[in-house]
């Protein structure tokens, strides 16, 4: 009997196989490969399932480098930062009117008088441009003078004339007045070409407004003794000099 029971036991289990290997269940989807779990299992004669990118074999998507960008356009001029003391010194800048004369050669290119433009390129005969503004008239005229030599010339000279610039000296002077600007002027400079102070001056308040806004107080004593306190002088500044209190 215990035999029979032992029989019929094992005909169960292998009729519980039989019908759970017919209902699929032994399909891809069922198992994982046990050294790659992430790789379905495939019987004998089936091909290998397609499964998604966790197959280290599979073919990648090939991986596409971002495309250059288009070439930056230049920064206009009027968006560059420009120091404003260069811009005082005695240097070129938009708006001031030049005369640019050419000579030492037979038939010398035109003579050309204009204001600088505020992108501060200025186009001369033969199709010549440079950039004026920031640069001193010599400079300026060493540059035109190479861009003429010697791909077009073989000898030429530059001349650069600018129109007449000035500075203000007013308040406790004995002449106040506009005067011409010239280089290498102070403040001190500036109130000796006025004729130096009168009686009620307060040499320890002398005031210098620049034209871009700044304002500076100097003591004439002070900056006698120290040359670094005398600052410099630049085209329409104007010098105040207060009266001091009896």
């Amino acid at each position: 009997m215990k035999m029979i029971k032992v029989v019929q036991f094992l005909s169960a289990i292998a009729w519980a196989s039989a019908v759970l290997l017919s209902s699929g269940c032994g399909s891809a989807n069922y198992a994982s490969d046990p050294v790659n779990p992430e790789r379905p299992f495939a019987f004998p004669g089936q091909a290998a399932p397609v499964a998604g990118p966790a197959y280290a074999d599979q073919a990648q998507p090939p991986v596409i480098a971002p495309s250059p960008g288009l070439p930056q356009a230049p920064v206009p001029y009027s968006n560059i930062a420009v120091n404003p003391n260069v811009m005082l010194s005695g240097r070129l800048s938009s708006g001031d009117l030049i005369r640019v004369t050419f000579s030492d050669v037979p038939q010398p290119p035109q003579a050309v008088e204009l204001r600088i433009p505020e992108d501060g390129r200025i186009t001369l005969p033969y199709n010549v441009t440079v950039s004026a503004i920031g640069k001193t008239v010599s400079q300026l005229q060493d540059e035109i003078r190479n861009q003429y030599v010697p791909k077009l010339f073989v000898r030429l000279t530059v001349n650069i004339k600018t129109e007449e610039r000035f500075y203000y000296v007013g308040g406790e002077v004995r002449a106040p007045a506009r005067q011409p600007y010239n280089a290498d002027l102070t403040v001190l400079r500036a109130i000796d070409s006025v004729g130096g102070f009168t009686d009620f001056a307060k040499r320890s308040r002398i005031e210098l407004r620049r034209a871009n806004g700044e304002v500076h107080i100097i003591n004439w004593d002070k900056a006698r003794k120290n040359p670094k306190l005398d600052l410099k002088v630049y085209p329409n500044d104007q010098i105040i000099v207060h009266r001091r209190v009896l």
